[in-house]
């Protein structure tokens, strides 16, 4: 997008696009005002859009065959998941279809937007789009701040996320990642120096105060990373890059380091490795104390000494018992020999391996097909199963909920447009070194790291449209290089 003047009359698939992404930060505020125990308005416009947008397309794409080829293979693919899962008695068919449509609108709505943006025009109509919800964005943050109506991040003085719901704190901070990508790439595209200064610093400010380790890290990712790339551009390929911009981004680093033991990111990480560092080293004193030292003992070793074994059951329901249908569905043998009877006290408390510990045991206790397709996701539950163990690393809840084959199609269609980078830039590799490619693919990057160490990204419909963005504009930007490659 030209920040510095109009592009002029708007295409109609741009107008769409932008009023699409524009609204995005618009319907997290309404799921905060109108949020309760089932769903939200913002939750049924977003299912509304998944069945819209592609029927759209499908009308309106030149290329109506291949697009509805990909969308019965999407659709195979869930048919059979449902089926399955149908079949070996479902718990709650609404929740894990509901919660699928959440998944493949990733895909989905990637290959929408790659057939829409076929132009420069619509391109910067999307882009504008970003830019609009990232002003929104901002704004009711500082509302939420000044009414006193917003949510703290973990705690007071733990950080401030403003008008985000609980459930959406990891969505709203990978968002505020993608935003400031997206903006400090318009910025620095833009000649208007105010905005190289003015960007970055509002975007380093929103992340101090935001407290999550998504936003305090990829201060460091973004800044420093289009730093380096603007240097590269201005010694290697001789470009005008600004010399302002690279000092402001470099600056801004540095501060956030400086600042770091007075920043709410600080503080979260300190009380956890206080409550880790507390109870650190139990069981090894305790069975020192009966005179056995087990620091050189191999799992087996352990679990079959009955003193040993007896010490560690007592610590695990201390440290596990946060979800005791762990050990109650497995068994308190099986949970020992699943964490490999384990002294890091730092993993045993750790709600995320716990919860990954539980879904590999019942994946590793399902039949074949399941293992193909996925298990239903309120397998992950408590009390009969509910989902209520749903888990928060988002690769992982694409493997185990939708098995060898659903993760192979997944993985599959993202390496599909990291080859097509891969092809671009060995077709002309400087003619491929821009400042717009570089930001899509750090963008990219940041996205496929936070799905995995934040999560809620892939899951997310409001997250997982600025991953469908993404991939769209790379395939976009890659494809004039499509025959020479």
């Amino acid at each position: 997008m030209d920040l510095n003047r109009s592009k002029g009359r708007l295409s109609h698939p741009g107008l769409w696009l932008m009023l699409l992404f524009a609204a995005q930060s618009c319907l997290d505020v309404l799921a905060y005002w109108t949020r309760n125990e089932s769903t939200t308005p913002a939750g049924v416009i977003r299912l509304l859009l998944l069945v819209l947008i592609p029927s759209l397309v499908l009308f309106t794409s030149r290329q109506k065959k291949r697009f509805f080829l990909f969308l019965l293979a999407v659709g195979t693919f869930s048919l059979i998941h449902v089926l399955n899962s149908w079949q070996h008695g479902y718990i709650s068919p609404l929740t894990d279809i509901r919660y699928l449509a959440s998944v493949v609108q990733m895909p989905v709505f990637a290959a929408c937007f790659l057939h829409m943006i076929q132009d420069e025009k619509t391109k910067e109509d999307a882009l504008r789009g970003v830019w609009l919800g990232a002003v929104f964005t901002l704004a009711f943050l500082l509302l939420a701040r000044i009414t006193a109506t917003g949510n703290v991040t973990y705690g007071e003085g733990l950080g401030y996320s403003g008008w985000v719901i609980d459930e959406n704190r990891n969505a709203n901070s990978t968002n505020l990642v993608i935003y400031a990508c997206f903006c400090v790439f318009l910025a620095l595209r833009s000649d208007r120096r105010w905005l190289n200064l003015l960007v970055p610093i509002t975007v380093d400010a929103v992340f101090l105060f935001n407290g999550t380790k998504s936003c305090y890290f990829s201060i460091f990712g973004i800044f420093a990373a289009f730093a380096v790339f603007l240097a590269v551009d201005r010694l290697w390929l001789k470009h005008e890059s600004s010399r302002l911009a690279i000092a402001v981004l470099l600056l801004l680093s540095i501060f956030s380091a400086a600042v770091y033991p007075w920043t709410p990111r600080y503080k979260v990480t300190l009380a956890q490795q206080a409550t880790a560092a507390g109870t650190q080293g139990e069981i090894e004193a305790t069975l020192l104390e009966k005179g056995i030292d087990i620091t050189g003992m191999n799992a087996e070793e352990r679990f079959n000494n009955p003193t040993v074994k007896e010490v560690f059951v007592h610590y695990y329901w201390k440290y596990l018992g946060v979800k005791p249908d762990l050990i109650d569905r497995f068994t308190m043998d099986r949970v020992l020999m699943q964490y490999k009877m384990s002294t890091d006290v730092a993993k045993l408390i750790d709600a995320r391996v716990m919860e990954r510990n539980y879904a590999d045991m019942v994946f590793q206790d399902s039949d074949f097909a399941t293992k193909l397709v996925g298990f239903e996701v309120s397998q992950m539950g408590r009390h009969g199963y509910d989902g209520s163990y749903d888990l928060e690393n988002d690769w992982h809840a694409v493997f185990y909920y939708y098995g060898y084959l659903g993760f192979a199609l997944y993985v599959g269609f993202m390496l599909y447009f990291l080859l097509r980078i891969l092809r671009s830039v060995r077709a002309d590799l400087k003619r491929s070194l821009t400042l717009e490619n570089f930001a899509y693919l750090l963008c990219l990057f940041l996205i496929i790291g936070l799905a995995h160490f934040s999560g809620a990204t892939l899951r997310r419909p409001n997250v997982s449209i600025w991953l469908s963005l993404v991939l769209a504009l790379i395939y976009y930007v890659t494809e004039e290089h499509r025959d020479e490659a």
